[in-house]
């Protein structure tokens, strides 16, 4: 969210790190709460933190025994341990930083509006370029993402977007005040054209299944609206929603649309040239799962590995995340990235049986995760998103949301419950 950004013009490139600078300051009040006697060790007992770690070890382990140490690749394996190695080191230290039962509201206020900012900060961007008539900054119709930024291509950039979405649709009803609520309703149409303007077709198949998944979330868990007049303001909401995305994808998603129709037109004339290369991604991928189980080719080794096995069918990257996980680094790492998504329903599925409505902050972060996991899977069906830091980001407040709200169910005889579900 740095503002070289999207404004290069009146902010200079830093030659020192921003991120390294954030990261000092985060270890150190580790290290500070941690003497103070403010950090939770048992925040780190959990079986998401255990599988993230076996992750990151056998991604190391993969990289290290490799049956192809020679290989060629855009982005070499260094790059991207190093991403990963500092995206690990955050979550652990972030887990501790949060544990604080005393003090988690704000800190989980503080976190959401951040990712909720920089939601808003990119939709700015696109629609800025897009009614500024910024056209070079286009490719073949699509915006392409802002130069300088971590973040990738259109395609990464809009399932960020989209993971952030949610943020604002629930928090429409988490906030009191008119002119937040105002913000929330406002930004959401931004955000869908924003979408259309990257034309990405699976980015927009998970804004769909995202909005669908939390309209669905918003009328099921009727116990967090305390009053009438919030459920009434909730089926409008739904209806409101709904009919605008199908309105907005239909007049301003042509670029998706059209992508969508030239592949449907390939498939009735029967061209030799493929429908899909993700389908070829994926056959090469599984033959590569099948040929290294355990480790993997190695990471970024995909290319390499196909054009030497399967001459004639090779491909750039994976087009899907799993696969990705599985081919390079093995198998297990496949399935213990999967069990992350199983583990964070389980303990969606807990927070609701256990009434977490009558805790406003944390039921909204319990919401908003789980709707901007939905978008990140579905995203991630398509896309190559190993090192996305979003992703971790929203695992580690998801991590520090169903520790605290045990320690709260334990001691709920002592606590005040809140008066109301406002969040603001």
């Amino acid at each position: 969210m740095q503002p070289q950004y999207i404004w290069p013009w009146s902010f200079p490139t830093f030659s020192i790190s921003v991120s390294k600078i954030l990261a000092i300051f985060a270890i150190l009040a580790l290290i500070i709460s941690a003497f103070w006697g403010k950090v939770s060790v048992g925040v780190y007992r959990s079986k998401q933190s255990l599988a993230i770690f076996l992750i990151w070890v056998l991604f190391h382990l993969s990289d290290l025994l490799s049956p192809f140490p020679i290989y060629i690749a855009d982005v070499s394996s260094q790059i991207v341990l190093s991403a990963l190695d500092t995206i690990i080191i955050m979550y652990f230290v972030g887990l501790g930083v949060l544990s604080n039962v005393k003090s988690y509201e704000k800190a989980f206020i503080a976190m959401s509006l951040m990712f909720g900012l920089i939601t808003v900060y990119y939709a700015y961007w696109a629609n800025a370029n897009y009614f500024g008539e910024n056209w070079y900054l286009f490719t073949n119709g699509r915006l392409n993402s802002p130069a300088g930024t971590s973040i990738g291509d259109q395609n990464a950039l809009s399932i960020l977007i989209v993971m952030g979405m949610p943020i604002l649709l629930i928090g429409y009803f988490y906030v009191s005040k008119t002119l937040l609520k105002i913000i929330c309703l406002l930004s959401i149409p931004l955000i869908w054209h924003s979408l259309f303007l990257f034309g990405s077709r699976g980015a927009l198949i998970a804004l769909v299944v995202t909005t669908m998944f939390t309209m669905k979330i918003l009328i099921s868990h009727k116990k967090s609206f305390v009053n009438l007049t919030k459920l009434k303001q909730v089926n409008f909401f739904r209806k409101l929603i709904l009919s605008g995305l199908v309105a907005g994808v239909l007049i301003q998603g042509g670029v998706i649309l059209n992508r969508a129709a030239e592949t449907n037109e390939r498939v009735i004339s029967g061209s030799e040239e493929p429908i899909n290369p993700r389908i070829i991604s994926w056959k090469v991928g599984k033959k590569l799962i099948l040929d290294y189980p355990l480790l993997g080719a190695g990471p970024q080794r995909f290319l390499m590995a196909s054009e030497t096995l399967y001459p004639g069918e090779s491909v750039h990257v994976a087009h899907n995340t799993f696969i990705n996980f599985s081919a390079n680094t093995g198998l297990p790492v496949g399935l213990l990235f999967l069990s992350l998504f199983w583990l964070n329903y389980k303990n969606f599925q807990f927070c609701k049986e256990n009434n977490i409505y009558l805790y406003p902050v944390l039921d909204f972060v319990d919401k908003s995760c789980a709707a901007a996991l939905t978008a990140y899977f579905v995203g991630a069906l398509f896309l190559d998103l190993i090192i996305f830091e979003a992703f971790y980001f929203i695992l580690m407040l998801n991590a520090v949301k169903i520790f605290i709200f045990k320690k709260v169910l334990t001691s709920s005889n002592t606590l005040k419950k809140p008066a109301d579900n406002s969040l603001v």
